[in-house]
This record gives structure tokens, C-alpha cells and sequence, in this order.
């Protein structure tokens, strides 16, 4: 009896028959409850009628498709762990909405030992912070981790400071790295935006170089534009800036990052800065998610 108690109850929903067949029989054999269901109407009735532990979901069907399934799935259960069926290539946008924290994704055709090590390792993670998409919050550095300049200071200012933070040494126990950026505020202590390592650079190019498709480059360039670089003022560089807010999506802000060529961007609440998004930490993020589906 507690044999039986203890078996993983599944319900595979899918409309291809020997496929379902075949599954079935074989997670049967390792010690599966298993249960079918031929379309995504009988599979919400199955659901509605006994919640199983987990469901294997085929994305594409005739009639309720596998996204129209999993909606209405999250509308009985928000945390039923769910596997998506995909054919290769399949995965797309349309998924966008849903909640997706407890489900993962696996191709056809499917080898019946992988699928069952893959069930135990969801229903394992269930409860795991791998299966759930972190916030922007959670990922940001706090504001104060960076040096701070006025926009009505000389470029060599925010030249020292970020050359000063970068020289600092990192404590043993801190998670964030060196800083290669400045927060810029007017002297209301409005801020104003972020000066990158990148916007230097980008500042040390003549106009002329930069805007000509017949540039030539010779020796004492480097030193002639480093001359007139010191005369500008840090308000130059920050009158186009790109923010994120505190509850924007996480993706939108990846996007915003690569569309604008962004190392890290600032993470403003009610106009107030509160954090710092960078690039490495999203991908840290993305690369102990990625681990979890593995």
C-alpha cells in the first residue's frame, strides 16, 4: 500500500496515440502512475476531476493547443509542474503571459529514461529557487556600490572616479566585482544617469572620424583628442539616458541592454534610483536557470 502511495501520479496529454502508448508503458515500468489523455479538453477534465503530480503537455494539438492548455491549467492549479512537448525549433513568444515558473521544456522525440530522470529532477527543484525567474530587485546592485559625480564637473572628474573605483580592491566577501561606471547627479541631487567605461571611449573619437565613412588614423591622435577630452563637462555625456523601472519584466530590460549597447543599466522607483542592473549579473541569473532545465 505505501508502495502505491509513494508512485508519481502523471498525466500525459497529447493526441498522437502510439505516442502516448509508448510513454505511457514505459514510465508505467519505472514505477509511474500514469494516466492519458488524447486531447487538451479531457486533459483539464482529468485535472479537474484528480490534480495529478506533474503533466507531460504536447505544445502542438488540434482543438485547445498546448498554450491554450497550460492557461487554463494555471487557472486550476498555479503550481502544477508541467512539461512541454516541443518539436525542434518549436518553443516561441506565445508562451509570453503565462506562468511559466514551475515548467520546463523538452523535445521530441523523447528517450523514456531521460524523460523519468527529468520528472524526478522538476519535482525536486518544485520548491527550488532555480525554477523561478528572479526579479530585477533581486538581481540589482545597490546605488552607493559606485562613485558618485556631478554633471557640471569636468570629464576628468568622473575619469578619476571611475579609474578610483575600479583601482579598489574587492573585499573577500563581496559578490560584485569592480565598477567600471559613475552615477551622475545635478547638484539638486537629482540624478541625472550612468557614465560607462564604453561612453568614455566613445567621447575620445573626433567627430569627424567618427561620422566620416574615409577616416585615417595616425600616431598623436590619442593625445590630441585626450587634450580636448578633459575640457568637456560630464553633462554632455548624460542628456540621453536609459532607465528601467523596479517592475519592469526582467526580459524588457535584458532588451533594453543589447538594443542600447549597455553594460548595466539604472533601476529607478517613483523617479528615485534604488539599484543598479548589470549585464553580468543577468547572466549569472540566466546561466543557474539554465542549469536547472538541464
Amino acid at each position: 500500500m505505501n508502495k502505491e502511495k509513494s508512485k508519481i501520479r502523471l498525466l500525459i496529454i497529447d493526441d498522437e496515440t502510439e505516442f502516448r502508448a509508448a510513454i505511457s508503458q514505459g514510465l508505467s515500468r519505472r514505477g509511474f502512475d500514469v494516466a492519458e489523455a488524447a486531447n487538451g479538453e479531457e486533459g483539464l477534465t482529468a485535472i479537474r476531476k484528480s490534480l495529478p503530480d506533474i503533466v507531460l503537455l504536447d505544445q502542438k494539438m488540434p482543438g485547445l493547443s498546448g498554450i491554450e492548455t497550460l492557461k487554463e491549467i494555471r487557472n486550476i492549479s498555479e503550481d502544477l509542474p508541467v512539461i512541454i512537448l516541443t518539436g525542434h525549433g518549436d518553443f516561441n513568444t506565445a508562451f509570453a503571459g503565462i506562468k511559466l515558473d514551475i515548467v520546463d521544456f523538452i523535445q521530441k522525440p523523447v528517450d523514456v529514461d531521460s524523460l523519468s530522470e527529468h520528472i524526478h529532477s522538476l519535482l525536486t527543484r518544485k520548491t527550488d529557487d532555480t525554477m523561478r525567474e528572479p526579479t530585477i530587485a533581486e538581481l540589482m546592485a545597490p546605488p552607493d556600490l559606485y562613485p558618485k559625480v556631478y554633471s557640471d564637473e569636468p570629464m576628468t572628474s568622473v575619469l578619476k572616479a571611475i579609474s578610483d573605483a575600479y583601482r579598489k580592491p574587492i573585499p573577500e566577501d563581496s559578490k560584485y566585482g569592480q565598477v567600471r561606471s559613475a552615477l551622475v547627479y545635478n547638484r539638486e541631487e537629482k540624478f541625472r544617469g550612468m557614465i560607462r567605461f564604453s561612453d568614455l571611449l566613445q567621447l575620445l573619437i573626433p567627430d569627424a572620424l567618427r561620422d566620416s565613412p574615409y577616416a585615417s588614423f595616425f600616431t598623436g591622435m590619442l593625445l590630441a583628442q585626450s587634450k580636448i577630452f578633459g575640457r568637456h563637462t560630464i553633462e554632455s555625456l548624460v542628456q540621453k539616458q536609459t532607465f528601467v523601472d523596479i517592475n519592469t519584466p526582467l526580459m524588457e530590460a535584458v532588451h533594453l541592454i543589447v538594443e542600447h549597447k549597455l553594460i548595466n543599466i539604472p533601476v529607478v522607483n517613483n523617479e528615485k534610483l534604488v539599484g543598479i542592473l548589470r549585464g553580468r549579473d543577468i547572466i549569472l541569473a540566466a546561466s543557474k536557470l539554465a542549469g536547472a532545465y538541464l
